[in-house]
């Protein structure tokens, strides 16, 4: 290709795209991201954190810094002010970005920054599973939104959270771990909790990506351009409500990809 014919998109290109998608400024608005999708624009990630921030001046941001890649042992410590996560380039800019604060979920922390972004992750702190209903993931379902910026609903941790409040059965390791948080002050936060496992399906959240499909259908999800990202936005009150419909229908509607239509 010629570098002629490449394109480089600006600042305003990505915070136009923001507010034609329908999302408001004092939103709460998780982000799962393929940096990839949307790399072609001056300035990089930097850029792309800056608008984000300027567009929902009033509202909260949060992004998954999740550590589970490397929290595998007992008495493994996550550093929370080094760390990288394991879910994306994005999310380990802002783990540098000094306008974003991460909560101390050992192995699935996020990063917030806006409007009670640290009361917004506080529970993390007593969290005793990987996505606790009451966590910075579960609490989504208060009228948050969910934004895939060009990656699939496999990356919903959202789902995750749902099927634990419904209990959901295979989910997790017999194994209680003991992990440490290490924070800014050098002082240690003790968790004790499983980690996410199925004796039968190594990656379970493979099996959420059927659920796009019925999230478009109901109105729940729709498709949103975002630079040249192929994305999404769902609404995760909508969602909340679709998946606890299908658990109630049948508890093992994603231990595997068989279709779950019928179910709504």
């Amino acid at each position: 290709m010629d570098l002629g014919d490449l394109v480089m998109f600006k600042y305003e290109d990505f915070f136009n795209d923001l507010k034609a998608s329908g999302l408001k400024p004092y939103d709460t608005v998780m982000i799962h991201s393929s940096f990839s999708s949307i790399k072609d624009i001056e300035g990089g990630a930097e850029t792309i954190l800056r608008a984000l921030k300027d567009y929902f001046c009033d509202g909260l941001i949060l992004l998954p810094t999740h550590t589970w890649a490397s929290m595998k042992d007992d008495s493994a410590v996550f550093d929370k002010s080094a760390q990288n996560s394991c879910v994306g380039y994005l999310t380990n800019v802002a783990i540098k970005d000094p306008d974003f604060i991460r909560s101390n979920h050992p192995t699935h922390s996020v990063v917030a920054c806006g409007k009670n972004a640290e009361a917004y992750i506080k529970d993390d702190d007593y969290a005793k599973t990987p996505a606790s209903p009451d966590g910075s993931f579960g609490k989504l379902k208060d009228g948050g939104k969910i934004l895939f910026i060009g990656c699939p609903l496999s990356k919903n941790t959202f789902i995750h959270s749902i099927e634990e409040e419904m209990d959901v059965p295979q989910r997790f390791t017999e194994h209680i771990y003991t992990f440490y948080t290490k924070l800014e002050d050098g002082s240690m936060m003790e968790f004790h909790m499983p980690r996410h496992y199925n004796e039968y399906c190594a990656h379970i959240s493979d099996n959420y990506e059927k659920l796009l499909p019925i999230f478009i259908a109901t109105g729940a999800c729709r498709k949103v351009r975002l630079l040249n990202s192929t994305s999404y936005l769902l609404d995760a009150q909508r969602a909340y409500q679709i998946v606890k419909n299908i658990l109630a229908n049948d508890i093992h509607s994603f231990d595997d990809k068989r279709d779950i239509g019928e179910f709504i």
